[in-house]
C-alpha cells in the first residue's frame, strides 16, 4: 500500500519526502503532461532518486504525452537516460511510447496513466498483457466499480484520492486545444475549464444567474472520508494531484494522508479542515458513490476557497465575524461577498475578539459576504536536510584498543548495521583525554544527512580521538548506510515484481487486429488505397437517409453513448447495410463500464 505525492520542483520533492510518501512521481524537462512545471534535469532526478531511495521511496517519471514520429528518436535517448539513472518506473499514455520503452529500455516498470481512460477491466487486463505492472484508473469510477478491478486485476492498481478534477474524462479532453491550441494531451493544458461561461439556449436565452459563471470548473476530489473503503478494495497506490501546486500543499496534504493511512483509513475533522486549508475548490468525492451532479461543480469561484469560518458583516472599515474556528494574526482571509465579488484579507495585530466573535479593520471598503480562510502559514518553503525531520534515528558504537586501529559500527532503529575502519592507532592521552561530550559532537554532526545520533557508546580508558579520525568514522559510516539502504530497497523493488503481470508479447508484436487480440476468429481488413467517403450516423433514421446518399462507408453508432441503441437495431442496421451494398462499421462508445463490457462483446461477436 502506498502513498504517491505530485512533485513539480524539488522544493516539493523534499516536502513530500519529509511529509511522508512512499513514492513521488514527477516530470522530466520533455514528454510530460505538466510542460509548465518546474520540472527535474538529468543531475537534479540523481540527486532525487538518491534521497527517495536511502528512505526506501520510489521514484515514477511521467512520459505521459502523445508523441509524434519525429519525436520518436528523442524520446528513445530519454527513455534510455531514465533507465541508467535507474527510475522505479514511467508513467505512459501513448502505447507507442510503451512499445519504444520496450525496445531501448527493456528494464523501465510501464504504468499506465489515467489519460488511458482505463474505466473497466478488459482495459487493464488487456494492459497486463502488454507488460504493464500497474494502472491509474480513471477518476469516474465509483467505489463498487474499483472493487471489482482491484479484485480480478494482477496489475497494481493505482487511484487519485485527492486534487484537482478535469471536466472531461482525462486524455479526452480536446477543448484547451481547440480554444487556445494549448492540448492537454501534449502538456500544455491552458485549463479553459476555470474560466467563466454562461448557459444559454440555441435560441440565445441565458439559462445561468451572473452568480453562478464557473459552470464547467469541477471541485477538488477528496476521498479522505473514503480511504478505509478503498484500503479493504485492495487499492494499490493513493494518489495526489499537484505537481503545478506550492510547497505547502503538498506538505499539508500528503502528511494528512500519510496520517489517515496509518490510521487504516480513518479520517478525522481535523484531518478534513488541514485539507481544506491546504488548497481546494470545495470537495467533492465525484463519482464515488454516484454518477455525479451539479453539486461537483464550485460555479461561484473556480480557485482555492479555505476553510469555510463563518458568514461575515461589515460596517464602514470592519469585518465582524462570528465562527467556532481560531481567527489570528497573519491569516488570510477570503471574501466572497454576495455580490460575487472576490477580496483577501490578511488579519493583522489590530483585531480584536469577544469569545467567537471577531472584529478585523479593513484597508478597504468590501461588501459583507461568505469568509474562508485561505491560510495560517505553515510549510511555506523548502528548508535543506538540516532541518529535514524525516530521519533515522542511529546509534554509533566505537571500537578501539590501545596500540590497535579503530573501528565505528552504525546500527539504525530498523535493525541495519554497518561498520567501517580508519588506520589511526589509537592511544592513550599524555593529557587531556578525549571527553564522551566531544565525541558525541563529532559523530552527531549530521545535519545534511538522512540520520540522526541517538546515542554513542565508546571504549572505557583515557584515549586521544582526533576530531579528524572521528569525522572520517562518521561519513564512511554515513555512506555505508547510504549505500546498504539504497541496496536494500532495490532488492524489495525486485521482490515486489515476482507477483506482477511480465507479458510483454502484444508490445513485442503490435501488428495483430483488434479482433486478433480480443479473441475473434474474423477479421475484416479495409482498403487503404483508395479514397472513400463516409459517414456517422445515430439512428435508423439517419441510417436510411444516408444509404440513399453515394457514401463508400457508414459508420453506426454514438461514440459518446449519448443514445444507447439496443442490440436489435445494431442487425437491423446491418441487414440493411447489406441489402443495400454498403459498407457499415460499429462506432463503440469512447467510454465503457464493466456492467457494459460483456453486452458489447457479444454485440461484437454476432456483428463480425
Amino acid at each position: 500500500m502506498e502513498l504517491l505525492a505530485p512533485a513539480g520542483t524539488m522544493e516539493n520533492f523534499m516536502a513530500a519526502l519529509e511529509a511522508g510518501a512512499d513514492a513521488i512521481y514527477l516530470g522530466g524537462k520533455v514528454f510530460n503532461a505538466r510542460s509548465h512545471a518546474g520540472n527535474f534535469d538529468y543531475d537534479e532526478l540523481r540527486e532525487a532518486l538518491r534521497l527517495a531511495h536511502i528512505l526506501q521511496v520510489g521514484i515514477y517519471v511521467t512520459v505521459n504525452i502523445l508523441v509524434g514520429d519525429r519525436e520518436s528518436k528523442a524520446l528513445a535517448e530519454h527513455l534510455r537516460e531514465l533507465e541508467r539513472i535507474g527510475v522505479d518506473g514511467i508513467i505512459v499514455q501513448d502505447l507507442g511510447v510503451a512499445r519504444i520503452a520496450r525496445q531501448v529500455a527493456p528494464t523501465l516498470e510501464l504504468h499506465g496513466s489515467t489519460q488511458m481512460t482505463a474505466t473497466n477491466l478488459e482495459t487493464v487486463q488487456f494492459l497486463e498483457r502488454l507488460g504493464f505492472t500497474r494502472v491509474v484508473l480513471s477518476r469516474e469510477l465509483s467505489l463498487d466499480e474499483i472493487r471489482h478491478i482491484c479484485k480480478h486485476a494482477k496489475a497494481e492498481i493505482e487511484v487519485f484520492i485527492h486534487g484537482a478534477l478535469c471536466i472531461s474524462y482525462s486524455g479526452q479532453c480536446l477543448m484547451s486545444s481547440f480554444i487556445g491550441g494549448r492540448s492537454g494531451n501534449r502538456g500544455s493544458c491552458a485549463q479553459p475549464c476555470r474560466l467563466p461561461y454562461q448557459l444559454v439556449t440555441l435560441d440565445g436565452e441565458q439559462i445561468t444567474h451572473d452568480k453562478e459563471t464557473y459552470i464547467m470548473s469541477p471541485k477538488d476530489l477528496n476521498y479522505s472520508a473514503y480511504m478505509k473503503e478503498l484500503i479493504e478494495a485492495g487499492v494499490a497506490s493513493f494518489k495526489v494531484e499537484g505537481r503545478m501546486k506550492k510547497v505547502s500543499y503538498v506538505h499539508e496534504v500528503i502528511g494528512t494522508y500519510r496520517s489517515i493511512i496509518d490510521r487504516s483509513g480513518q479520517a478525522t475533522e481535523a484531518d478534513f479542515t488541514r485539507l481544506e486549508e491546504g488548497f481546494n475548490r470545495g470537495f467533492s468525492t465525484a463519482y464515488l458513490e454516484n454518477n455525479g451532479s451539479k453539486s461537483m461543480m464550485t460555479i461561484s469561484a473556480p480557485n482555492h476557497l479555505g476553510k469555510y469560518l463563518g458568514e461575515g458583516q461589515v460596517k464602514g472599515r470592519t469585518l465582524s465575524l462570528r465562527t467556532k474556528e481560531a481567527v489570528a494574526e497573519g491569516d488570510l482571509l477570503k471574501v466572497i461577498a454576495h455580490t460575487g465579488d472576490v477580496h483577501y484579507i490578511t488579519v493583522t495585530a489590530d483585531m480584536t475578539s469577544d469569545r467567537d466573535m471577531y472584529r478585523i479593520p479593513l484597508t478597504e471598503s468590501i461588501s459583507a459576504g461568505k469568509v474562508y480562510r485561505a491560510s495560517q502559514g505553515g510549510y511555506t518553503k523548502q528548508r535543506g536536510l538540516k532541518d529535514f525531520t524525516r530521519k533515522y534515528k542511529s546509534y554509533m558504537f566505537l571500537h578501539g584498543e590501545e596500540g590497535s586501529t579503530v573501528s565505528l559500527t552504525m546500527m539504525l532503529d530498523s535493525g541495519q548495521t554497518v561498520t567501517v575502519t580508519d588506520e589511526y592507532v589509537l592511544q592513550m592521552a599524555t593529557n587531556k583525554p578525549t571527553s564522551v561530550e566531544k565525541i558525541t559532537e563529532q559523530l552527531g554532526r549530521l545535519g545534511n544527512t538522512l540520520f540522526e545520533l541517538d546515542h554513542v557508546t565508546v571504549p572505557e580508558g583515557s584515549f586521544m580521538w582526533p576530531s579528524s579520525v572521528l569525522n572520517s568514522l562518521r561519513r564512511h559510516a554515513v555512506e555505508a548506510m547510504e549505500e546498504l539502504l539504497i541496496e536494500q530497497y532495490l532488492a524489495s523493488w525486485e521482490a515486489r515484481k515476482a507477483n506482477l503481470p511480465t507479458g510483454m508479447e502484444l508490445l513485442g508484436d503490435m501488428t495483430k487486429t483488434v479482433g486478433q487480440v480480443l479473441g475473434f476468429t474474423q477479421a475484416h481488413a479495409l482498403e487503404s488505397n483508395t479514397k472513400q467517403l463516409e459517414i456517422l450516423v445515430d439512428s435508423l433514421e439517419g441510417l436510411q437517409q444516408a444509404i440513399m446518399t453515394p457514401v463508400d462507408r457508414i459508420v453506426f453508432g454514438d461514440p459518446l453513448h449519448r443514445i444507447p441503441v439496443a442490440y436489435p437495431v445494431y442487425q437491423e442496421a446491418v441487414q440493411m447495410c447489406r441489402e443495400a451494398n454498403k459498407e457499415i462499421i460499429f462506432s463503440s462508445p469512447r467510454v465503457i463500464k464493466d456492467n457494459e463490457s460483456t453486452t458489447f462483446r457479444d454485440m461484437l461477436t454476432h456483428m463480425v
